[in-house]
């Protein structure tokens, strides 16, 4: 049996081989993506996505001269609505966000490709990927999401990382610099898009630290957090500029920071089997670490175990959502890397501790494989394109009651943001999605929609079912100053009382 204290004989492969494999990864990235990113993929034309329809919308409302949190209240990050924003640049509304998701899943894939490599051969790699790719349909969600444009960011900062370790055959007290400050600038770019994307980057920053304490080299320790610091505050820099500059700086931190801690630790769904079941990769991954730590050099040991335990951890922040669970990849194929390196040739249940973590995989696999048959089934039969159309053109008919020259002075309430992105509407308050929610965490947001309505009330209102049952008190309000004057089955529109005369 061959050891995981790994020195592989690495042979760069020809340009034209290595193109071709490129290219191969290229359209299977692409081609997952039309068949399983329902909410923006051009196969499913009309299919709007409510979390995917909002963050094409504050994209579309950046270029359009809005600053996210003073215009669009929401608790994610800056750098992820300015990537959407260069999905609307590529192209206006789901296309947009399609085409910037192609790249993003065609690095990811390379990179998880590049790591295999650099342990186990090609036909293995297959295999790593397969298991990837099956798991990415269900955490896919229906795409556009945070944590599918954070994933290759955190597996850059792996395969950095390992390469140096194992092609480099360095320690984590000789990492270079420049690799410790990428590893800062990358955490602090997660920081600034959503504290729990970072888990692996953490981690392993988390790794290197503690071996730099563990061998008692404190002035490398030294260093390694100055060039961390380093890198941070690199990643803040521009989001500090971009919102000082459009005089949101304090709602950016608001919103993203003291918000975002009150929504990480506010609860509406209590710890459950299902929630540990969707992280047991995480646990794979962490178990097969302690039980092969002997087998394993060292550095790789520590870092999956500091990284398993950061994903395990930061991943019981908030709700269990599907996609969030995107961020377990990397340790995940890690695991597995390093399980189908150690095990040489492989043979099921050779002992105790490999049937121990075989049995953690298989429990993996056996509440991803359904649910990602879910999705299958999805895309084969349920496709259901009239629901869709229908959607689009009850919405469409609303929009087409409001003049041109009105469509600045639009908002909702109990609506998703499908409406306006059908309609291409930017609402004229900051209060867009997830108001009851928003209002239960701040409160103020009830009150700076009642002073509105009083003071400046827009001119149009799309609202949409249990209205009066989620939001009394603004419904008060809207009933005593607008009239309904069409409605369907996407919601009824109001005109504010005494404007149809003007």
């Amino acid at each position: 049996m061959e050891s995981a204290y790994i020195d592989p004989d690495i042979k760069k492969l020809p340009a034209r081989q290595k193109i071709m494999e490129y290219s191969g990864l290229f359209f299977v990235s692409a081609i997952h993506l039309f068949l399983f990113s329902l909410w923006t993929s051009p196969y499913y034309r009309l299919w709007y996505g409510c979390d995917a329809s909002f963050f094409t919308l504050v994209g579309r409302g950046i270029l359009n001269g809005k600053i996210p949190y003073r215009d669009f209240f929401d608790l994610k990050g800056p750098y992820f609505f300015f990537v959407e924003a260069l999905g609307q640049l590529l192209a206006h509304d789901r296309l947009g966000a399609f085409l910037i998701q192609i790249p993003f899943a065609f690095a990811s894939l390379v990179l998880i490709y590049e790591i295999c490599l650099l342990f186990i051969s090609k036909k293995k790699a297959l295999f790593v990927m397969l298991v990837y790719l099956w798991g990415n349909i269900t955490t896919l969600w229906g795409g556009n999401t945070l944590e599918e444009f954070a994933l290759p960011l955190s597996l850059a900062c792996l395969y950095a990382v390992l390469k140096a370790v194992v092609r480099n055959k360095k320690t984590f007290n000789e990492l270079p610099d420049l690799l410790i400050a990428a590893l800062g600038l990358c955490l602090g770019i997660d920081i600034f898009s959503k504290i729990s994307v970072g888990a692996p980057v953490l981690g392993i920053i988390a790794a290197v630290l503690y071996a730099n304490i563990s061998s008692k080299n404190f002035r490398r320790l030294l260093i390694n957090i100055v060039y961390i610091l380093l890198g941070v505050a690199v990643a803040a820099l521009p989001v500090i500029i971009y919102f000082g500059a459009n005089g949101a700086l304090s709602d950016m931190f608001f919103c993203v920071f003291v918000l975002g801690f009150s929504r990480s630790t506010n609860y509406y769904e209590s710890f459950n089997l299902t929630w540990e079941l969707k992280l047991s990769g995480c646990v794979f991954a962490f178990i097969f670490a302690v039980l092969h730590r002997d087998r394993l050099k060292k550095e790789l040991s520590i870092m999956l175990m500091a990284m398993s335990a950061a994903t395990w951890l930061l991943l019981h922040l908030g709700t269990p959502f599907y996609y969030y669970f995107t961020t377990v990849y990397p340790v995940l194929i890690l695991a597995l890397i390093l399980l189908l390196k150690t095990y040489k040739p492989f043979i099921l249940f050779e002992n105790r501790k490999q049937a121990a973590v075989l049995a953690l995989f298989f429990v993996y696999l056996c509440y991803y494989i359904p649910s990602g048959l879910d999705s299958v089934q999805t895309v084969l039969y349920d496709r259901d394109f009239e629901a869709a159309e229908q959607f689009y053109e009850n919405a469409t008919d609303i929009g087409a009651l409001i003049p041109e020259c009105d469509r600045g002075s639009v908002f909702s309430f109990m609506i998703d943001m499908q409406m306006f992105e059908a309609n291409d509407i930017i609402p004229c308050c900051r209060y867009v999605v997830n108001l009851p929610f928003f209002i239960e965490l701040y409160p103020q947001a009830q009150t700076d929609i009642l002073d509105m309505l009083e003071n400046d009330p827009p001119k149009w209102l799309i609202i949409g079912n249990d209205f009066e049952e989620n939001l009394p008190e603004i419904a008060g309000s809207v009933f005593d100053k607008y009239e309904c004057i069409y409605d369907n089955a996407a919601g009824q529109l109001y005109l504010l009382s005494g404007e149809e005369k003007r």
